[in-house]
């Protein structure tokens, strides 16, 4: 049977801990008409939370109390049925959810019905930071807008494609495959974007490329390795607490290590697992601040945040040199998110070294960067080293608007 295209407007939802992203995308066309970021979201302070809220271009920034994230998303509805009752053409005709962790349930963009709610209720241990959120927004969806579809995009979806030599564990087989445990990735809806983006801002073939993407931010980050417009490794693995350093998560460690903390300070794994993913990484080595941002700042004068700068930027090194190996010399080297595209000393820190393996960065070009996309490297650099903005959110519109246009069988 086919489908024809036809215009929507996509509501996309992107759920942070603490915040709730949102962008209303004219599809096809690609016209943002509605964005804005509920921030603080159940921070127990009088007016601490607030939500950034844009029509057309024209922002307003509204300061409220939000409990939780269902108080963020009806207090958002509000402002865009208010919105849509001004303007007609702001009806949004299907949500598009951003989901972490769907467990080896999916491995493509799902429009969502029961059966799929269910077994996604099964998987909100999986990304117990983000996973809970993004259900609870289904439901909400769901309970107010029955007859809005919606879509399910996962972050996992990009890397299930990781070879079998990549993606296996040095565990029991067994064991293994009775919980699906194998290295699964994430930030895929970024490094997807970024890979598009930069080929298509040097005119290259994403297929005909190799590309390692840093998605560095100031909460999670990973390193991707791309072959063919396919990811072949990512940093993180079966959770997202693989990998690097981020700004409460450890990344890669010692496991007996972790089992030592849990025996000398009788610990529950519940309580060791907290430590690990809310305490360590930059706050439990820089200790004033979870934001490698704050380290930055002080570099100079604190023994421990240049401590930490330097650990992390070595721990990005690490991976980028692995990828190097495995792509046998990557043609792109991507900067992106907050830190991968905010702080300029950590991309000359980081590229550094890398001389062997062809890169070579415009230190000039490089520290005079104020935004989009940017190439940094120099003239005789082999890879071109790229700082593009991500935008997670326009992919998310367009993988649902793919399947929306495609329709589907409740």
């Amino acid at each position: 049977m086919k489908y024809k295209k036809a215009s929507a407007n996509i509501l996309v939802f992107n759920c942070g801990s603490s915040s709730l992203k949102y962008r209303l995308i004219s599809m096809p066309q690609e016209q943002e008409l509605i964005s804005g970021e509920a921030e603080r979201v159940g921070i127990k302070a009088k007016n601490s939370s607030s939500i950034k809220h844009s029509v057309l271009g024209k922002e307003r920034v509204l300061t409220l109390e939000l409990s939780d994230h269902t108080a963020a998303f009806k207090k958002v509805i509000e402002l865009i049925e208010e919105d849509c009752k001004a303007d007609k053409h702001l009806r949004f005709n299907a949500f598009a959810h951003r989901y972490v962790h769907p467990g080896n349930y999916f491995k493509k963009t799902i429009r969502i019905n029961k059966s799929v709610l269910k077994k996604l209720k099964d998987t909100l241990v999986l990304a117990p930071i983000h996973n809970p959120i993004s259900y609870k927004l289904i439901e909400l969806c769901s309970k107010e807008f029955p007859k809005v579809p919606q879509f399910a995009i996962f972050d996992t979806a990009f890397h299930c494609d990781i070879p079998k030599e990549f993606s296996t564990y040095a565990i029991n087989s067994k064991i293994a495959k009775k919980y699906g445990l194998k290295r699964i990735g994430f930030h895929g809806i970024s490094h997807e974007y970024v890979l598009h983006k930069a080929c298509g801002f040097l005119k290259r073939n994403p297929k005909l490329q190799k590309v390692i993407s840093c998605h560095l931010g100031t909460g999670g980050a990973s390193i991707c390795a791309i072959n063919a417009g396919k990811s072949i490794n990512s940093s993180m693995g079966f959770t997202p607490l693989e990998g690097l350093m981020m700004n409460t998560r450890s990344g890669d460690m010692d496991l007996g290590l972790f089992f030592y903390i849990m025996f000398k300070e009788g610990l529950s794994r519940k309580q060791a697992e907290e430590i690990l993913n809310k305490k360590s990484g930059v706050l439990g080595v820089f200790n004033a601040s979870s934001d490698l941002n704050d380290a930055f700042k002080s570099i100079d004068e604190d023994g421990r945040a240049k401590m930490v700068f330097d650990m992390y930027v070595r721990r990005v090194k690490k991976y980028i040199g692995f990828y190097e190996l495995i792509l046998k010399k990557a043609d792109i080297l991507i900067f992106t998110d907050s830190l991968g595209a905010g702080l300029f000393l950590l991309r000359e820190n980081v590229c550094k070294g890398l001389e062997c393996f062809g890169v070579f960065l415009d230190k000039k070009i490089n520290r005079e960067y104020h935004g989009g996309i940017r190439d940094i490297s120099s003239k005789n650099s082999q890879t071109r080293i790229l700082i593009v903005p991500t935008n997670e959110e326009i992919m998310i519109a367009r993988q649902a608007y793919k399947e929306y246009c495609h329709g589907f069988n409740s």
